[in-house]
């Protein structure tokens, strides 16, 4: 049976493939994964088909780059195939340690907030429903307005602007979809960008299927959306722009403000995705001209599975959920009690440590860049360096496979992301990485994402094995 890292990698390729998984996918890898653990070889065409029916053009058609993609989906190495990764490197590690270089991807729940969710699941702050009646509820609705409280004054905006919902991507739905549905007999004229989160361009071009016009904006050389883009694109009938503060993958800061008060003169809402700013950099949507702006739990170690999205008092919203009202009418559902208070507590130690951690983290990340120029010649840093937050460094390697050396890290305990991978069972690379006119077909591209527990001693060693490991998988 696939245990749950391999299940999680294998969603993992088939989004960035963009394979729909099959039936047929799954008993296809489960059988090659069962070979392989038993007979420490990847099974060949012929005994796939033997005990699940796909045939060798079965095979070609489900999967990007046929076996190569079944084996590297998997985790069996591949030593000697066209037209996909090389094996991964092989590394004697000294005093092995993890190190967590992914805190864009997610982050841990940190120690201050754990003790607030060990007391809600003992039962300290009763199991009450807060829109209950009762003495239980009565207490778990005042723990969630202390917490509406405590995230608000680290936007300073009002509690009642502050929407919880379920996690980023349910953020950024109910604000793109919540203002264009108000729209839904004229429909009308929404802006977006080509680097946007998946959450809100899929919301779009959802929106564009039901008649919505749409444009998506382009970055410039440095990787950025700049004003005079937006004020070319708007038009008289525009009732969105909807622009990221800080992009996922390359770390670049858009210029918020400036498009906030553009939007605010041509009297159009501005709908911000904050996930990867929110405990990074200063937002003050009112003083940005922002209109919603959505943040995330687990980007600043709150637990998983808790969002919310700041919703201007000018500006009203279509719920997407209907329901018993809650959240002020904007999105009904019993409220997830334990993990909003512990989002709360985040948001405040998060505040408070803004400036001193990024001072920290520029440090560290100016570091990193040391060692890089010093033992790894020839990368690239995508995106500016200077317009960024400190938090991240997506870096390109000259004739490496990103997936390779993907998975060379994490074999040391180094734990990173790529911005595509052959692994994957595909040679597509990230639009964000091509949108910066990148070669993508010579540098793998490597996202370092930095955070509380990392350190200097975490950087060294990486860099420790990382010349090794780029000399044994490099394509010369």
């Amino acid at each position: 049976m696939l245990n749950n890292y391999t299940k999680t990698y294998i969603n993992q390729m088939a989004r960035r493939t963009r394979t729909d998984i099959t039936e047929m996918h799954l008993r296809v890898l489960e059988f090659a994964f069962a070979y392989y653990e038993k007979n420490k070889v990847g099974p060949l065409y012929t005994n796939i088909e033997r005990h699940t029916g796909a045939t060798k053009q079965d095979i070609h058609r489900l999967f990007p780059h046929g076996l190569n993609s079944v084996y590297t989906w998997i985790g069996i190495p591949i030593h000697s195939v066209d037209d996909t990764c090389k094996p991964v490197a092989d590394i004697d590690v000294d005093e092995y340690r993890e190190v967590y270089f992914d805190h864009n991807g997610t982050t841990y729940l940190r120690d201050e907030v754990k003790p607030f969710m060990e007391k809600y699941t003992r039962g300290d702050y009763g199991h009450g429903n807060p829109s209950s009646s009762t003495f239980l509820g009565k207490n778990a609705f005042e723990k969630i307005s202390t917490a509406r409280s405590e995230i608000a004054a680290s936007l300073s905006v009002n509690p009642h602007e502050i929407i919880f919902t379920a996690s980023g991507s349910e953020a950024n739905n109910l604000g793109v979809k919540g203002i264009a549905f108000k729209y839904h007999q004229t429909k009308g004229h929404i802006i977006t960008t080509s680097i946007e989160h998946s959450s809100i361009l899929e919301s779009v071009h959802f929106l564009g299927m039901l008649g919505y016009e749409v444009s998506f904006l382009d970055v410039d050389e440095n990787g950025l959306i700049t004003e005079d883009a937006v004020r070319s694109a708007l038009k008289s009938n525009t009732i969105l722009v909807a622009i990221m503060a800080v992009n996922n993958e390359i770390g670049i800061i858009n210029p918020i403000k400036e498009i906030g008060e553009l939007c605010k003169l041509a009297e159009v809402p501005f709908m911000v995705d904050a996930t990867q700013a929110y405990g990074k950099i200063d937002l003050k949507p009112k003083e940005m001209g922002i209109s919603l702006m959505s943040v995330s739990g687990h980007k600043i170690y709150a637990p998983k599975g808790i969002g919310a999205l700041y919703i201007d008092d000018m500006y009203s919203v279509v719920p997407l959920i209907h329901g018993g009202g809650q959240e002020f009418n904007r999105r009904s559902g019993t409220e997830n009690v334990g993990h909003i208070i512990a989002f709360g507590k985040a948001a405040t130690l998060a505040r408070k440590e803004i400036q001193s951690e990024y001072k920290r983290i520029t440090e560290l990340r100016d570091y990193f860049i040391r060692q890089l120029k010093e033992k790894v010649p020839g990368h690239i840093i995508n995106g500016s360096i200077h317009n960024r937050v400190p938090h991240n460094l997506n870096v390109g390697f000259p004739g490496i496979d990103s997936g390779t050396l993907l998975i060379s890290l994490n074999k040391i305990g180094v734990y990173v992301a790529s911005g595509s991978s052959c692994s994957a069972g595909s040679k597509e690379s990230s639009r964000i990485i091509k949108a910066l006119g990148v070669d993508t077909d010579y540098y793998g591209t490597i996202r370092f994402s930095f955070g509380l527990n990392n350190s200097k001693e975490d950087v060294d060693y990486l860099f420790k094995y990382l010349p090794e490991i780029i000399e044994q998988i490099k394509d010369n």
